[in-house]
This record gives structure tokens, C-alpha cells and sequence, in this order.
């Protein structure tokens, strides 16, 4: 027999749980005792077992006991992976091994969740083998009705513990303590409710403190920091700010009504004066005051896409003279980054009308317009399949029933006929949903028609005059997954279809794009080309130097 192994924990690290290992080792010994061939081992970090798997989405959308729970919770893991794996293997084994139900769902009281799985584990008749509680077979009423109460009775106990513990947290910090491992700079948690300062940590510490009360700029702070400590941990004004704000360093921290009063953990272990605490805030609070968020002038469709030929990191948007720049952050925050601003670049084009990023992108959005009429064709074929899908699902119903009389016949085995089902299973599974999705569609010959004679041609047209409105050039950047690399010498934009690489020019003292042409081409020579499998883009960059920057088929990408 065939086995899977699931382990979970809810809380830890996302890369290696200590637990989850133990899981794993007792499942491992009990799949060899009962002689169970383990064939995959699935695990989930630092995940609730009130989650769904991934691919259960829209299952969990419509669960509104899940829903009401998730709006509680801080973590970002809302879907299980591991999980996942598992369900989507169970037409190949006879059992999943956990170490006890829990590990497998720990549903909430009203959810679907727990009916999902064990509906998913009925249909491909797979039993569940516990380290901790013997085999489950949910084939069998009486044990779906003991586990269904069972698992009411842990739902129930589980709030109280966590209600217990939410009050013994509060008392906890009310008396002066902290609660759990310390999440802080320059503190390490030692257990039982022990902590102590980390000596390298004080003179880091200290000097963020002086700095700000002399009333130097956040920046030149995280610029020194960086060069002086930066080969461990490299600041941002986040750091600095989680650093200023922290009490514990003079002694106190905040109980659970927010109110100041003394940690009981640290005491003679300070090493700021409270008074010198209170005059950071304050200056701290007055920065803030001053500080006003601005509504959005600007456009910024680039914004995530750019990177730092240099370090890698994002540009970030910066507004100098009126005119938008993408910079490194990291060469105004660690002088050692100084090459980072050969990075910079401009969004718009000049007075002039010399091209920026933002014209040089233009062209490559005609990748966006070649997919959306291939894909839309590939819809209309499909389209035309559907009675031939139909015939193709009528006759693996059949042959699943022949399956099964081969199997009562003698003909086949129990392994032969799980892993022909298993096949059977994946392929109607696979015409169902696309049957579902053809059906769906209202693409048709007329719809392909209008989308390239009228719709595609004049987004063309636009895109050819640099005259994209800005909803359409976002979309069509987003369908052509457009993101760029910026170096002082050049710029590479990575592409749906592959990588193309620009010059930068100087032109008047200044770093531009190169000026480009686009042309598109029907075969026939047709007066009016628009997109279609025959039509064929070329786009000249005005590069200085002749040559074929890409081919990708149906757009052509030259310089000259």
C-alpha cells in the first residue's frame, strides 16, 4: 500500500521547524511498521490548520465562518501548499500518515473546511493513518460522526486555551514584563521570561540616540550607520525609527492598555536616560507633525518594474526640478553603494522631445497586442472543439466503467486499475474545466473580427502616434510582463517573449533613450494592416548602430 506523509505547525520559522521534523520521523516509523510505501513527504510552516489548501480559493470565499476568522489574523499565509500537494495525490495512495488529525485540519466552528478534505479523501477512498489516534476511514458513518464531534470538542477547548492565553499575556505585561521572544534591536530573549541587552548593539543603539537629539536628518544617520555597522544589517528609516521609539533600552515599555510603566526584565541593564527617550519622541512627534502626505500628482506605471544594475534593488520614484527620476535608494543611505547612481534614470521625455523610459517602452507594449489576438484565436479553435471534448468526456466515463469490470473480472489488478483510474481521473478532470471555461466565453468569429479590425488596430494606431491613454498603457504593460534593469551604459527590458537590450545616448549633456519607428505588415500586402497571425511588427531603435536587437517571431526589434 501507498502512503503520503503531511506534517504542519502553526507557528515557528518558515524554514525549519523542529516539530515538524518530529512529525515527519514518527510517521516515517509508523508507515514502516505497518509496511506502507511512503511515495511523498508534504510539510506547511509556520501555517493554522484553519486554512484551506491552495486551489480551494473559491471554496474559502464562500465559507463565512473562514472569512470572519481571517479577517482576524495578521498572518499572510491564507492557503495551505503543502496541503495542496497532498490532495492532488490522492488517486495514487491508499493512506495519508499524520501525526494526528489536527496536523490535517483544525476547523473552525461553522467552516467547510473539514467537509472539503474529507469529501476529497471519501471520493479517492483514502484513509488516514494517525501516530497519535489509530486510522480514520470516512468511508464509514459512525467514524465521520466520531470525528466530526471530536473535532467540535477541540474547537471548543482550543478558544479557551487561547482566551486563557490571551489574558495570562495581559497580566503578563501589565506586571512589567514581555510576553514572548522580544522582537527587538539589541535585545535577545532567553526564555523563562529572561532577557538581556546585546553589547554590540549598545553603542549602535546610543549613537542613533545622540544623532537625533543634535538634530541631524534622518538620512546622514542611516548613511553613518550603514558605513559604520552596515556589514551585518543595512539601515533604512524604518530601523531607525523602530530603534528611537522603544522604551525598553531606558527601562519601561507599555502595557496592554498602552500606558508606560517599568520592565521588571532589564532593570540595571539600561542604557538610555528615560529623559533622553522622552526628548527623542518629542522631537520624533514634531518631525511628524510637520509632515504632511501628499494625494498622488503623478502617474507611476514603472514603479516596481525597475531595477539597480548595480545592487539589484528597486528604484524608487523621486521628484527633482519638477521632473520624475527612478534612483537607488541604497547610494543616499551607505556611501559604499556610491555606483548606484549610475542607475538613475528619467520617466519623462525632455522639452525637446527626447525620449525617456517611459517613450522607450512604447514599442514593446506591441507584445501585449500580438497576445491578446493570439489568445482570443486560441479561444475561437478551442470553441470549435467542444463537441469533440463532449465525445472525448462521454468515453472516459465509459472506459472507467470497463476499468471497473476488468478489475471484478480478474482481469486487472488493484494496483493496475488505481493507476489507469488515476490517469482517467486527471485527464476529465483537465476537459472539464476547460469545457467550463470554453463555454463561458463569448468569443466568436464576428468578436475575433471586431477585436482585430477595430479594437487592436486602433490601440495599434495609439501606440504607433505615443498617444496611449493611460489605462490602456498600464493594461498593455501588464499583459507584456514588462520590467527593466537600468545601468549607466544601457538599459534591459525583460519581456513576455525575452530580454531586449537599449543603449542609453547622451544628447545636450544628457543620459536619453533612443528614438524609435514601428511599422506593422500584413502577408498580401493589405492597405489596412492590423494584428493577426500573418501580420509581422518591426520596430526600429535609432541606436547609432545597425543590427538586430530581437526576434520574436511576429515583432522584429533593429537598430540603426
Amino acid at each position: 500500500m501507498k502512503a503520503l506523509i503531511y506534517a504542519r505547525q502553526s507557528s515557528g520559522k518558515d524554514d525549519f521547524s523542529e516539530s515538524v521534523e518530529a512529525q515527519i520521523a514518527n510517521c516515517k516509523k509508523l508507515a514502516e511498521k505497518e509496511k506502507l510505501e511512503v511515495i511523498g513527504i508534504y510539510k506547511d510552516l509556520n501555517t493554522s490548520g484553519e486554512t484551506y489548501p491552495v486551489g480551494a480559493e473559491e471554496i474559502a470565499r464562500l465559507d463565512k465562518a473562514y472569512m470572519n476568522w481571517s479577517l482576524t489574523q495578521s498572518t499572510k499565509k491564507d492557503f495551505r501548499l503543502g496541503l495542496s500537494q497532498v490532495l492532488l495525490k490522492l488517486s495514487e495512495v491508499d493512506v495519508i500518515l499524520v501525526n494526528e488529525l489536527t496536523r490535517l485540519y483544525r476547523p473552525i466552528n461553522g467552516s467547510f473546511l473539514e467537509g472539503h478534505i474529507n469529501q476529497l479523501l471519501k471520493e479517492n477512498n483514502v484513509k488516514v493513518l494517525q501516530v497519535q489516534g489509530g486510522t480514520i476511514d470516512l468511508s464509514k458513518f459512525d467514524q465521520q460522526l466520531i470525528t466530526l464531534i471530536k473535532n467540535q470538542i477541540l474547537y471548543e477547548d482550543l478558544q479557551k486555551k487561547r482566551q486563557n492565553s490571551i489574558n495570562a499575556f495581559r497580566i503578563k505585561k501589565d506586571s512589567g514584563k514581555l510576553c514572548s521572544d522580544a522582537k527587538m534591536y539589541g535585545i535577545r530573549y532567553l526564555g523563562n521570561g529572561k532577557i538581556e541587552v546585546i553589547p554590540e548593539w549598545v553603542e549602535i543603539i546610543r549613537f542613533v540616540y545622540d544623532n537625533i537629539c543634535a538634530y541631524r536628518p534622518y538620512r546622514a544617520i542611516i548613511r553613518d550607520c550603514n558605513e559604520r555597522w552596515g556589514k551585518e544589517i543595512f539601515f533604512y528609516e524604518s530601523s531607525i525609527y523602530a530603534i528611537a521609539k522603544q522604551p525598553i533600552y531606558c527601562g519601561y515599555q507599555y502595557n496592554s492598555r498602552g500606558e508606560l510603566i517599568k520592565n521588571v526584565q532589564i532593570s540595571g541593564q539600561e542604557f538610555i536616560s528615560f529623559e533622553q527617550w522622552q526628548d527623542v519622541q518629542k522631537i520624533i512627534s514634531q518631525k511628524r507633525a510637520k509632515y504632511h502626505v501628499k494625494a498622488k500628482k503623478h502617474w507611476l506605471p514603472l514603479s516596481g518594474r525597475l531595477y539597480c544594475g548595480e545592487c539589484g534593488g528597486k528604484l524608487i520614484c523621486l521628484l527633482e526640478h519638477g521632473k520624475i527620476y527612478y534612483n537607488c535608494n541604497k547610494r543616499t543611505l551607505d556611501r559604499n553603494h556610491v555606483n548606484c547612481r549610475n542607475s538613475r534614470i528619467r520617466f519623462e521625455s525632455g522639452s525637446r522631445g527626447e525620449p525617456a523610459l517611459y517613450d522607450a517602452i512604447y514599442p514593446l507594449l506591441s507584445i501585449a497586442l500580438i497576445e491578446r489576438f493570439r489568445k482570443a484565436s486560441e479561444v475561437l479553435k478551442e470553441k470549435k472543439r467542444l463537441a469533440e471534448y463532449d465525445v472525448e468526456l462521454k468515453n472516459l466515463a465509459t472506459k472507467e466503467e470497463q476499468l471497473h469490470e476488468m478489475f471484478l473480472d480478474g482481469l486487472a489488478t488493484a494496483e493496475q486499475l488505481r493507476s489507469l483510474l488515476a490517469r482517467n481521473r486527471e485527464r476529465r478532470n483537465q476537459l472539464l474545466q476547460k469545457v467550463m471555461e470554453l463555454k463561458n466565453s463569448s468569443m466568436s468569429d464576428r468578436n475575433l473580427k471586431e477585436l482585430q479590425t477595430h479594437i487592436l488596430a486602433a490601440q495599434f494606431d495609439a501606440l504607433a502616434e505615443r498617444n496611449l491613454d493611460h489605462g490602456l498603457y498600464e493594461s498593455l504593460l501588464n499583459d507584456a510582463q514588462i520590467t527593466a534593469t537600468s545601468y549607466a551604459d544601457r538599459v534591459e527590458f525583460h519581456t513576455l517573449y525575452g530580454d531586449v537590450m537599449l543603449p542609453r545616448l547622451r544628447i545636450r549633456k544628457r543620459i536619453w533613450m533612443p528614438k524609435w519607428d514601428i511599422s506593422l505588415q500584413n502577408k498580401g500586402n493589405s492597405e489596412n494592416p492590423t494584428i493577426s497571425e500573418g501580420s509581422r511588427i518591426t520596430v526600429t531603435y535609432h541606436t547609432g548602430g545597425a543590427g538586430i536587437l530581437a526576434d520574436f517571431g511576429q515583432l522584429k526589434i533593429v537598430g540603426d
